[in-house]
C-alpha cells in the first residue's frame, strides 16, 4: 500500500487533491491510502506518532506552522529521507527556502487537474519502486490498521509476551499483536539474534555479552537462555568479524 498525506489548511483544496488521487488509483499497481491534515501542526504530530508516508502534497502558506517548517520536521528523521515531498502554492518565490527540505516537485494553485495528474503518476510509480527496493531495510509493523515501516538500524530489541510484541527503538516503544517467531523471519539474521524465547536483539546495540545476559549500550540488561547461549556467542563473534 502507498501511503499519501495531503496537508492543506484549505479544506476545499485538500478535498480536491484527495479526489484527484483517488480517481487515479487505477493507474497504480498498489492500493492507495490518503490521509488529510489541515495544519502543519497536525501533520507534525502524525509524524511524531509514528505515521509514515511515501508521498506528501504540502501547502506552503498555512497557519502557525507553515509547509516549510512542517517539511523540516519531516526531514529531521533520517527514515524519511526517501519520502517524496511535493509543495503546492499560489506563489513561486520559495525556491531558496525549500532547498533544505529537498522537495520532489512544485504545483501551482489553483490546482489544475491535468497538471496535477502529470505530477502524480510519476510520483506514484517512483513510490512503488522505492517501497519495493526499501522493504529489505525496514520491518513492517501493523498497528491500529496502519502499516509502520521501522528501519532495522533503529531497532534495539524485540520482546514478546503471549501474542503481543514490544519493539524498542532508540527513542520509542511500539506495541502490536504478533509472534516473535514471525518477526524473526523478517529480520536480517546477520544483524539480529534470538537470545531467549522472549527476546530478539540487534547486534549493533550490544555493549557486553556473557553466557547468561547481554547489556545494551543503553544500559538495559536482557537474559540469554541456556538453549540459545552457544548460538548467540557464535553469531556475535561472526558479526564482530564482519566489522573488521
Amino acid at each position: 500500500m502507498i501511503h499519501i498525506a495531503v496537508c492543506d489548511d484549505d479544506l476545499q483544496a485538500a478535498g480536491q487533491i484527495e479526489n484527484l488521487i483517488l480517481d487515479a488509483r487505477h493507474q497504480c499497481s498498489e492500493e492507495l491510502e490518503v490521509s488529510l491534515y489541515y495544519s502543519g501542526e497536525s501533520f507534525a504530530q502524525a509524524l511524531q506518532d509514528g505515521d509514515r508516508f511515501d508521498l506528501i502534497f504540502m501547502d506552503i502558506e498555512m497557519g502557525a506552522m507553515d509547509g516549510i517548517t512542517a517539511g523540516q520536521v519531516l526531514r529531521e528523521d533520517d527514515g524519511n529521507d526517501l519520502v517524496q515531498l511535493i509543495y503546492i502554492s499560489s506563489h513561486e518565490q520559495y525556491h531558496l527556502q525549500l532547498f533544505d527540505v529537498r522537495p520532489s516537485g512544485f504545483i501551482k494553485k489553483p490546482v489544475e487537474p491535468e497538471a496535477f495528474i502529470h505530477k502524480l503518476i510519476p510520483a506514484l510509480q517512483k513510490a512503488v519502486r522505492t517501497r519495493q527496493q526499501g522493504k529489505t531495510n525496514f520491518l513492517p509493523v501493523q498497528q491500529k490498521g496502519k502499516e509502520l515501516l521501522i528501519p532495522f538500524r533503529d531497532i534495539l530489541y524485540l520482546e514478546s509476551s503471549i501474542r503481543r510484541v514490544s519493539l524498542i527503538t532508540k527513542d520509542r516503544e511500539i506495541q502490536y499483536y504478533g509472534m516473535l517467531k514471525d518477526e524473526e523471519r523478517k529480520l536480517p539474521g546477520g544483524h539480529f539474534v534470538r537470545i531467549h524465547q522472549s527476546y530478539i536483539v540487534n547486534f549493533f546495540f550490544i555493549k557486553e555479552i556473557s553466557a547468561k545476559r547481554i547489556t545494551l549500550v543503553s544500559g538495559k540488561e536482557l537474559p540469554v537462555s541456556e538453549k540459545h547461549s552457544l548460538s548467540v556467542r557464535k553469531a556475535y563473534l561472526s558479526f564482530r568479524g564482519t566489522l573488521v
